[in-house]
Parts: C-alpha cells; sequence; structure tokens
C-alpha cells in the first residue's frame, strides 16, 4: 500500500470482532490491525467501558490508542483510533462540542454558538462517546459516529450534533487549516449509494430521496454544495454496488443488499494529496466494512516543494492526552506492587533476627512440654487398662463381636417384595421357619422340586403372541410420548419450496420474544432479480398451523 493509509470502519463491538474467522484462529488484535495496513485506524461503535478494556485491546505493540467510551450508558456506541508508531498527534481531544476538555483548541466563539444555535445541552450530546478529534498537524481529523436514524424521538439531539460538527470543521477551514472527516455517518448521500432507494423513499414519504434531514446535510457538506470531497467516489464515481453496511439479521450480506454510510471526507485543499480509495467488503467481524484512503508518498505542502507525507505529519511539540491508553493507570506500568499494600514498611534485620531466635526457644521449650504431656497420659492410661481383669475385657469383645456379626443376618429385602400378595412378610417368615426345621437333605429336596413345577408352569402359561403385543405397545407409546417433545420441522416458503429458518422477535413491543419463520434465502430484491433467487416475502409465526403452506399471517 500507499506511503500512508488512514481507515474507518464501524466495528461493532471490539471485544467481539475476534470471534470473527479468520481472526478467531489467532485471538490477535496486531494481526488484525496489520492486515488493515493503515497507520491511521479510526473505529466506531466499539461497545466497550473503561472497565472492560483489557491490555491486548489498549496496549497493542506497534500502535497507540485513544479511545472516548460512553458515560451515560455503559456498553454503547464508543469510539477509538489506533495510531502505528511513531506517528503521533499534536493534540487530542474528546467530543464535538469541547465541554468534555480543559480547552477548545482555537475556536474562541464556539461556547456563544452553544449557548445560542442548540436545543440539546452540549454535555448530553457529548456523553455518548462519539468523536475523538486530533491534530496531524497537516489536517484536523474527525472520526466520528452519528447518531442513526431513530425516529422523532432523537431528531433533535441528531441534528443538533449535525450542527456542531458542521460547525467545528468551518471554524478550521477559515483558520486555513485543513479537515478530514472518517466515520459511521449514518446518512446515505445518492440514490446510488441505496440497494432500493424507491424502497427507502416509500418507507419514509418522501418526494425526493435527500429530503431526510441527514441526507440533507450531508449533501450541503458535500461538493459542489459543500466544502468536502467524498474521496471513495471521487475515484469510483459510477460504481455501483459500494456499499459499506448489510443486515446481518436479514443475511443481505451475501446478496450485496446494502446501503453506503461509511465515509472519508477531506477539504478541496488536500484532495491532491489521495492516489486511491475504495472499501474492504472482504475484512469481516462487522455489519460493516472497512473504508480507507491512500496518500501519495510525497505531496506539496504550503506551496513548497515535494516533502515526504509522514515528515509533514510531524509536530515539534506533543500534548499529553487523557485519552491515550498507555496514560491510564492500569497501562502506565505506574502500578504498586501487590507486596507494597501490605504492611508500613521493612522490619530491621537485627530485631528481626533476635525475634526469629526468641519464636524458635519458645517453639522448641513448647515443643519439649507438649511431649512430656502426652507422654504422662498415655502411662496413665496403660495402668488403668493394667488394672482391668482379664474376663471382663473378654466379655466386652464377645458382646462386640456378637454385634457386629448380627447386622449381616439381617438382610434387607427387596423393592419387589413390597408388591404383589405372594411376597408378604407373615409368608416369608413362614416359609424361613419350615426351611430351618427341614434336615439339610429335605431342603435340598424341596428346592429342586420347587424349580421344577415352577420352570413346567412357566412353560405352560406364556403366550408368545399376547408378549409380542404388549411389547409393541409399550414401543408405540414411546413413539408417541417422543413425538410430542421432537421439534417441528420448518414449513416450506411458498416460491421456492424450501425449508424456512426460525428467527425471533427482538424489536420491543407486544411481540417481542416470539417466534416466527421466514424464507432462509439472502435478502435481497427479486423485482431486480430474474430468477427470484432472494428472500421471498413469506411469514409464518411459530405455533401456527400453515394451513397446508397457504400463508396466514404477513
Amino acid at each position: 500500500y500507499g506511503a500512508m493509509r488512514i481507515l474507518t470502519w464501524n466495528i461493532n463491538g471490539l471485544a467481539t470482532t475476534l470471534h470473527y474467522h479468520p481472526w478467531s484462529e489467532t485471538k490477535s488484535y496486531k494481526i488484525l490491525f496489520d492486515t488493515l495496513e493503515a497507520d491511521i485506524i479510526c473505529l466506531q461503535e466499539i461497545k466497550c467501558q473503561r472497565s472492560k478494556l483489557t491490555s491486548d485491546m489498549a496496549v497493542v505493540p506497534g500502535y497507540d490508542a485513544y479511545f472516548s467510551f460512553s458515560k451515560i450508558k455503559l456498553g454503547y456506541s464508543g469510539v477509538a483510533i489506533y495510531v502505528k508508531q511513531p506517528l503521533q498527534p499534536r493534540w487530542t481531544e474528546e467530543g464535538i462540542t469541547g465541554v468534555l476538555n480543559s480547552k477548545i483548541h482555537d475556536d474562541p466563539e464556539f461556547d456563544s454558538f452553544l449557548k445560542s444555535s442548540l436545543s440539546t445541552d452540549p454535555l448530553a450530546l457529548d456523553a455518548e462517546g462519539r468523536c475523538i478529534i486530533m491534530d496531524f498537524n497537516a489536517f484536523i481529523l474527525f472520526n466520528i459516529y452519528f447518531p442513526n436514524d431513530s425516529g422523532e424521538t432523537r431528531i433533535d439531539f441528531k441534528m443538533d450534533y449535525h450542527r456542531c460538527v458542521r460547525r467545528r470543521m468551518d471554524d478550521y477551514l477559515k483558520q486555513g487549516r485543513q479537515v478530514i472527516l472518517v466515520g459511521d455517518i449514518n446518512a446515505v448521500h445518492e440514490e446510488l449509494d441505496h440497494c432500493d432507494p424507491k424502497k427507502s423513499m416509500k418507507e419514509h414519504e418522501l418526494l425526493n430521496f435527500k429530503d431526510l434531514p441527514q441526507r440533507t446535510w450531508l449533501d450541503q457538506l458535500i461538493v459542489p454544495k459543500g466544502p468536502l470531497v467524498d474521496i471513495c467516489r471521487k475515484y469510483h464515481p459510477g460504481r455501483k454496488g459500494m456499499f459499506t453496511c448489510w443486515n446481518t439479521r436479514m443475511n443481505s450480506r451475501p446478496s450485496n443488499y446494502g446501503t453506503r454510510i461509511d465515509y472519508i471526507l477531506a477539504s478541496t485543499g488536500i484532495e491532491e494529496w489521495f492516489k486511491n480509495a475504495d472499501i474492504r467488503p472482504d475484512i469481516l467481524g462487522s455489519d460493516h466494512c472497512p473504508v480507507y484512503v491512500d496518500f501519495h508518498d510525497q505531496i506539496h505542502y504550503k506551496e513548497g516543494s515535494l516533502i515526504p507525507i509522514k515528515d509533514v505529519l510531524k509536530s515539534d511539540s506533543i500534548e499529553q492526552s487523557v485519552l491515550f491508553t498507555r496514560n491510564y493507570e492500569e497501562f502506565s506500568d505506574k502500578q504498586k506492587k501487590l507486596s507494597s499494600w501490605f504492611g508500613k514498611g521493612s522490619i530491621p534485620l537485627a530485631s528481626t533476627s533476635s525475634s526469629t531466635q526468641s519464636k524458635s526457644t519458645s517453639n522448641t521449650t513448647a515443643t519439649i512440654t507438649t511431649a512430656s504431656t502426652i507422654r504422662q497420659q498415655q502411662q496413665k492410661q496403660q495402668k488403668s487398662v493394667d488394672n482391668i481383669p482379664a474376663n471382663s475385657l473378654s466379655k466386652k469383645r464377645k458382646s462386640t463381636s456378637m454385634t457386629q456379626n448380627a447386622s449381616p443376618n439381617k438382610g434387607q429385602r427387596l423393592l419387589k417384595s413390597f408388591f404383589g400378595a405372594d411376597n408378604s412378610a407373615s409368608e416369608i417368615n413362614s416359609k424361613r421357619k419350615e426351611k430351618l426345621t427341614l434336615s439339610p437333605t429335605e431342603s435340598v429336596e424341596s428346592s429342586m422340586t420347587t424349580t421344577t413345577t415352577n420352570s413346567t408352569e412357566k412353560d405352560e402359561d406364556i403366550d408368545i403372541d399376547s408378549l409380542m403385543n404388549e411389547a409393541k405397545g409399550r414401543q408405540d407409546t414411546k413413539q408417541s410420548w417422543n413425538s410430542l417433545f421432537t421439534p417441528r420441522s420448518a414449513p416450506l416458503c411458498r416460491l421456492h419450496q424450501e425449508p424456512s429458518k426460525l428467527m425471533t422477535v427482538t424489536k420491543k413491543g407486544p411481540n417481542q420474544g416470539r417466534q416466527f419463520y421466514v424464507c432462509s434465502r439472502p435478502f435481497g430484491s427479486n423485482d431486480i432479480s430474474t430468477t427470484n433467487e432472494y428472500q421471498c416475502d413469506f411469514f409464518q409465526w411459530k405455533h401456527e398451523s400453515n394451513n397446508n403452506g397457504k400463508l396466514l399471517f404477513k
């Protein structure tokens, strides 16, 4: 790849990305980041919190990490930037409004803008960990996770956030600085960036595709109406299907039924610095894919001669950042050792040795005293035993042995002895008495006679057919019971006549938790396809009869 690359990726959970193939084989963030081949890696929706941040996330060999976490909803939103060493930003800010920082860089009028132009508390706008701003000397980098389109409840929050972003960038541009905006903007710019623009217009009841507030804002930001260039579209102006986000719950990625909502936008003053830009749909681990831009090896900086791009990014002074993970106490190598938490200081060697000697002396004395005491007790016990008459000892031994031998003679009754009239306790006792009165010879003859008689009676009474019928009945009963607990096979969808897949309603409402069947094929538009290769509109609630394949609910 080129001399320097910036990459943006909505990772949809930093901790879960390594569960995907091929990252699951190594479980290494370094291998993941090295595969991205970027010098500045901007991540959104990390879904992590400070207390859950592990050392392998925070301290990746060869990279410096900067994190902004959500402060109101743990494990939600959040952004991070990994900068490949030895590159370093001049300064770093958290948030778009500046309220989380000790100072707002180069923007003295922004405070009055916050008070007069917004209906949302600036602290609330920056409480969700959506933005990190970095100064790389040659440009100001904005890594932002924009609020999504969650309906009327958050429309004021969403558009106030957009206004803050535009104001901050405009201020830097007025000062002659260059800006680069990367991230998940959660807006589609053109119809070309949407898999089904007509359906989107119908769902939002639009006459014009760009009439959504976030689309209008984005359109006003990008040239020719705005000051920023859509770098990916610059190098692929008519490319269809250049999508960066797919609905994975509906399995729409295999059919590339998605949208382009992840962008790299740069001010027109540095447009010539770039030589290429593209998406990386081959990188798995999220419902989004990475987007990157490559710089030329050398650039014209401030109307001068050609200078290596990485030399232009170097800064003479570096501000320490609270977002830098190596400054976190738990990752800074400044933590106290565990032994330091126990005891206020070391004991002098002389006092230690003397105390040890006194302890060993006292322990030795105690050991000798204890041994002599035990010996005296044993002698007393032996004398008491010697004074007991011999005949009394023999009686005790006999009684003990009789007690021990009595228990095996009692015998434990079998469980089957409690069932049936022939095995009553009285009959068993009488049979025992009869056996006791018989001589050994009579007892053997009696048992042989009984065995012969019983075997003869069994041979005469057995009915093979009835036994087989009984066994078959048991088997049928078992199968009937098993069928009650065996899951029913999935119904066939109407169009393809293929087994459907089972899904669960996760959206809050009266149907949350209910299960339903839909077509198992990838989600796509069959209006465009002539082979009906995509998911059909089959829908059926679980546990509802499908009336021989007819659709009950839709």
